[in-house]
C-alpha cells in the first residue's frame, strides 16, 4: 500500500502537524503543499519565512519520494538539535497510522533537515547556542524538582 502525507510546520519547525494524507496521489499532495507555502508567505506578516511544508510518499514502510518546501537560509540560522523527539505529529488526526510508517516519516523529515541545515548534533548546537542549551538545562531541572524522579528511580528493587 502506497500512501502520501503532507506535513506543515507548525511555528518555529521542530514540530511538523500531519495536515493531510493522499493515499497514493503524489502530485495533489505537492500542488496542495506550494499552495500552502505560498498563502503563507502572503500572510506573514513580521518578515519571518514560512515555516516549511513536507510531502513524503511510503510503499511498504520504505520512503519512495519526499520534498520538503523549506527557507533553509534563513532557518540556518537559528538551527536546532537533531535529536528532538517531537518532530512528526500524528496526535490529532484521525485516521490509525502503523507505528512503522510514523517512524519511517520522521527518521526521512529528520534526514531532510539535517541535509539541509537545520538541525545539527547536539553537542555541536550546545556550543553554538549555548544560551539556549543553559536555559534547556534548566527547565529540565525545574520540572525534575516539580514532578520528582522518574517512577522506577530510587525504589528497591524486589
Amino acid at each position: 500500500m502506497e500512501i502520501t502525507f503532507h506535513f506543515g510546520a507548525a511555528s518555529h519547525p521542530v514540530s511538523w502537524i500531519l495536515h493531510a494524507a493522499y493515499g497514493s496521489h503524489y502530485g495533489v499532495a505537492l500542488a496542495a503543499a506550494h499552495t500552502w507555502h505560498e498563502r503563507m508567505i502572503a500572510s506573514a506578516r513580521n518578515g519571518t519565512p514560512a515555516g516549511g511544508q513536507f510531502v513524503i510518499a511510503v510503499k511498504d514502510d520504505a520512503v519512495v519520494r519526499t520534498d520538503l518546501i523549506f527557507d533553509a537560509d534563513h532557518f540556518r540560522r537559528h538551527q536546532e538539535p537533531d535529536d528532538c523527539s517531537w518532530l512528526c505529529q500524528f496526535q490529532s488526526f484521525p485516521l490509525a497510522i502503523p507505528e512503522t510508517v510514523k517512524q519511517t516519516v520522521t527518521e526521512a523529515l529528520r534526514r531532510e533537515l539535517v541535509d539541509v541545515g537545520f538541525l545539527i548534533p547536539r553537542a555541536q548546537w550546545e556550543e553554538r547556542y549555548p544560551e539556549q542549551a543553559e536555559m534547556l538545562r534548566q527547565f529540565r531541572q525545574a520540572m525534575q524538582n516539580r514532578l520528582g524522579p522518574p517512577e522506577d528511580e530510587g525504589m528497591d528493587a524486589p
